[in-house]
């Protein structure tokens, strides 16, 4: 398989703090690595690497997990880091791969760490096998559109690729937002300070009006 790039996502999930039956769950934001590759007959594939924290079944410690999961896709989409040389490894096919330990020179995802009574899992990528292809910015740019209704936020928001789209229209309660842009709808009655206020980690808010 040849690894032709990737990008990091951002997401809301909890952190798992405690031990001995008494834990606190905290909101944070994470990281998942999307890789994207082609498979030795053609297919294009989705690899994407993340960790899930919890308790351990006994309930005596905080405990993690690597998840693993591979598609088949259509295209590629919005991958902001490139290879800075060839890298091939061997096929990972998305109808039968190995959810529990992968390693090869590019990532290692382990589900439990060898260990399934205190799990201590996670996944690693060596970035040092990639180069940005973007324009690093300190603070994340959010993209929030805003106006009447039928004037083609969403369906303009839909076809941008690589860019997460949260709809307001969605959901009474605003959640955190970690998305690349919000569709500022008209279902409910949700303000842009409503949103500004939910906008995850350091941002530079864009505001665009659709007349």
């Amino acid at each position: 398989m040849k690894i032709v790039g990737l990008r990091i996502e951002k997401y809301i999930g909890e952190s798992v703090s405690g031990h001995n039956c008494d834990f606190e769950y905290v909101d944070t934001e994470f990281e998942r690595h999307v890789l994207f590759g082609i498979l030795e007959d053609k297919r294009k594939v989705k690899i994407t690497l993340w960790e899930e924290q919890g308790e351990c079944g006994s309930g005596w410690c905080s405990a993690s997990w690597g998840k693993v999961e591979v598609e088949e896709i259509e295209k590629f989409e919005g991958y902001t880091y490139t290879t800075k040389e060839q890298i091939y490894i061997d096929d990972i096919l998305p109808e039968s791969y190995n959810s529990e330990y992968i390693n090869n020179k590019v990532f290692e995802v382990s589900y439990d760490g060898g260990d399934s009574y205190y799990p201590c899992g996670d996944y690693t990528v060596n970035m040092d096998l990639f180069t940005q292809t973007i324009r690093h910015k300190e603070k994340r740019p959010v993209w929030v559109f805003k106006g009447s209704s039928n004037r083609g936020k969403s369906f303009i928001a839909s076809h941008l690729v690589g860019l997460t789209v949260y709809e307001t229209d969605s959901n009474a309660n605003i959640p955190f937002i970690t998305e690349d842009i919000v569709v500022l709808g008209n279902k409910y009655t949700h303000q842009l300070q409503d949103i500004e206020a939910n906008i995850f980690g350091d941002y530079e808010l864009h505001v665009v009006d659709f007349y």
